[in-house]
């Protein structure tokens, strides 16, 4: 047999059982802690599994079959590639030995890709290379966790290859080769959108190298299979969501919090750096201070390189451009910074690539190797630290999140539909109908992640939109997380707890039957009603252009007040909330739903025409018990489109709902008068 094939043969088999053995690592102790169950340390695990059967069962791009198109699977690939492995037998836990294999191959792929990308250099560099990119606890971690990490760390080795092959293409195969590049970063975008920065840095890397040839269409080679995709799941999202954005972005993105103001955004972007880099960077990669910078150290090395400039440019750059993007993420210290460990895997690539090019020259050859040895035993420490927080993370998703699925799959009917907290495990364990309460999982086009953002009760306000026949039966909520519907609307049948929580929302999750009696029941409307409000109801608001006093206000708010439910939203002294008038009136009547008749609130109308009216508020009498009423006179009317501000002028206001009341006209002022 040549060398060359032997040691290529050497270098697969070893990578297989480094990759095994670094797997084995994390899973061995976990399946211990589950009592066999296949392990998976994070319930977001289980929401791709829950797409992927639904896959399966000829519904892709659903969370539960049946319940129409969901954004909420942020790796539109993922689940395909789990649906080949439920379709061929591997069911309920044990879809994640699947998702083990697939991570198995996944990283192999990676190790077999750098090896190629460290060419030309000494064989022992894709050694090293190797054992660093399995070195790191955290990033074995996400690796071994049965999301998409790892599948995504494979395609990225291959695309990084494709760039390799793409700069040094001869001029008559150079366009073929953009456009394999295109085609990686095409499936680098479904597997994790976040990609398109990396897509885009790849693009002009390629581009730079185009030689007599424009490098203008290299630049749309490479970025548009990866654009077109993009533009492609956004275009979905839209048609069957009504929300370009992915659920996924809009409950979590810093931009999307209503309570943020812009410098509390920054703030959060800046902790979720700092977090990022002081308990990851500097923790992973070393045990003892500052040694940490062997590795970047390495990766900036590989810039001196001729050879591997570009593709070391290409790692740190998109590496530096990933972290910044998914630090915009609300949840991006959370989950032992999973969202992290794309960037830490190029900052791996990139130090591989400058240790062969430290070993390109003979005399620098035994620093280069001393440097790589030194980066893999200065973070080989850390992973047993991860592997026992695997094993705890593990151990808490199936005693609480998996238990109480298993709960609903015993006691639970066939017909019941369970509204959730966590869209993982407990709808693909259970088999149950469910709804997600945070809108990751998706419910006819419903917009609970857009609800999700300001709160449990705009929540419920969507709820109530619901037929009777649609609304959840059962509640399977944590009450720390869910306080207002778990004692307004459940009555509890069964409680999980668990122990050294270390991943969970909190240690004890609930079982209840649910009542949504009040969300039927209605107080009479004012008489001569020709326009409505519900407050906290973002359809509502939505259709009458409301603006709330956030971020300084807007909080939502739910009560019951004889038998009657309502959300609203708090107004603190000083501040207003506005919207649009839909439907006119002449004269018109304001009336709000507030928490205490004594409120003190000043209505102000700016007129299409450029008038203006201003009134106080004073009480409606009501029965005692029932929602509270306030009036406002407008002689003058109000027409469509005219901006009404509603400003507390005493104390904070809780307003729920808001009426205008008259003689309907809904003619252009212009006309009226």
């Amino acid at each position: 047999m040549p060398h060359g094939r032997r040691e290529d043969r050497l270098h697969l088999l070893y990578s297989a059982a480094l990759a095994a053995a670094a797997g084995g690592a994390f899973w061995v102790p976990a399946l211990r802690a589950t009592g066999g169950d296949w392990p998976a340390p994070l319930d977001d695990v289980f929401i791709h599994y829950d797409f992927a059967r639904a896959t399966a069962a000829g519904h892709p791009f659903e969370w539960i079959a049946g319940q129409g198109y969901s954004s909420g699977e942020t790796s539109p690939l993922y689940p395909f590639v789990l649906a080949l492995g439920y379709a061929v037998g591997f069911r309920g836990l044990w879809l994640g030995a699947w998702a083990a294999i697939v991570a198995l191959a996944s990283l192999v792929v990676l190790m077999r890709a750098v090896r190629e990308l460290v060419r030309p250099s000494p064989a022992w560099v894709a050694w090293v290379a190797s054992a660093l990119l399995v070195a790191v606890g955290a990033l074995d971690w996400a690796w071994f966790s049965g999301m998409e990490v790892a599948l995504f760390g494979g395609v990225l080795g291959r695309a990084l290859v494709a760039v390799k092959r793409a700069r040094e293409a001869p001029p008559w195969t150079r366009r073929a080769a953009q456009w394999a590049c295109g085609a990686w970063g095409a499936a680098l975008v479904l597997t994790r959108p976040e990609a398109a920065v990396l897509v885009a840095t790849f693009a002009v890397i390629v581009a730079r190298r185009a030689g007599a040839q424009s490098a203008v269409l290299a630049l749309l080679r490479v970025a548009l299979p990866g654009a077109l995709v993009t533009a492609g799941v956004l275009v979905l999202n839209q048609a069957f969501t009504g929300d370009t954005m992915s659920a996924g972005a809009i409950l979590k993105l810093l931009s999307q919090n209503p309570y943020l103001s812009d410098v509390g955004r920054a703030r959060e972007l800046v902790v979720n750096l700092a977090s990022f880099h002081l308990r990851v960077v500097e923790a992973q990669l070393a045990p003892w201070p500052r040694l940490w910078l062997v590795v970047p150290l390495l990766a900036t090395a590989g810039l001196a390189g001729k050879g591997t400039r570009g593709l070391s440019a290409a790692c740190l750059a998109s590496a530096v451009l990933w972290t910044l993007l998914v630090s915009w993420n609300g949840a991006a210290r959370y989950q032992n910074f999973r969202y992290y460990a794309p960037a830490l895997a190029l900052l791996l690539v990139a130090a591989t690539l400058g240790v062969a090019a430290l070993a390109r020259g003979r005399r620098a050859r035994p620093y280069a190797a001393a440097a790589g040895a030194l980066a893999v035993l200065l973070a080989a420490p850390q992973v047993g630290a991860q592997a026992e927080h695997f094993r705890r993370a593990a151990r808490n998703v199936h005693d609480q999140q998996v238990e109480v699925g298993r709960r609903l799959a015993r006691d639970a009917p066939a017909s019941a539909i369970v509204l959730v907290g966590d869209a993982g495990a407990i709808p693909y364990v259970s088999r149950r109908a469910a709804i997600d309460a945070l809108g990751l999982g998706g419910f006819h086009a419903v917009p609970f992640a857009r609800a999700a953002t300001h709160g449990e009760a705009a929540t419920v306000e969507l709820l109530q939109r619901l037929s009777p026949e649609q609304r959840p039966t059962l509640l399977a909520l944590y009450p720390n997380w869910f306080t207002g519907i778990t004692t307004r609307f459940g009555r509890e049948l069964d409680r999980v707890t668990i122990e050294d929580n270390v991943i969970c929302g909190g240690p004890t999750k609930g079982i209840y039957a649910a009542d949504w009696t009040a969300l039927d029941a209605k107080d009479p409307p004012p008489l001569g009603v020709v326009d409505e409000l519900d407050v906290a109801d973002i359809v509502s608001e939505e259709a009458h252009a409301y603006a709330s006093p956030a971020p300084e206000g807007g909080w939502t708010v739910l009560d019951v007040r004889a038998g009657v439910f309502d959300a609203g939203r708090i107004v603190p002294e000083g501040r207003a909330e506005r919207f649009r008038v839909r439907r006119g009136a002449r004269p018109a009547t304001i009336f709000v739903r507030v928490s205490d008749a004594a409120a003190a609130m000043v209505v102000e109308a700016s007129r299409g025409d450029g008038g203006s009216a201003r009134a106080e508020v004073t009480a409606v009498p009501t029965p005692p018990g029932a929602w509270p009423l306030v009036r406002a006179e407008m002689p003058e009317g109000l027409a469509p489109g005219d901006l009404v501000t509603l400003r507390a002028s005493r104390g904070e206001v809780r307003d729920f709902h808001v009426w205008l009341a008259g003689a309907a006209d809904d003619g252009p002022r212009s006309r009226r008068e």
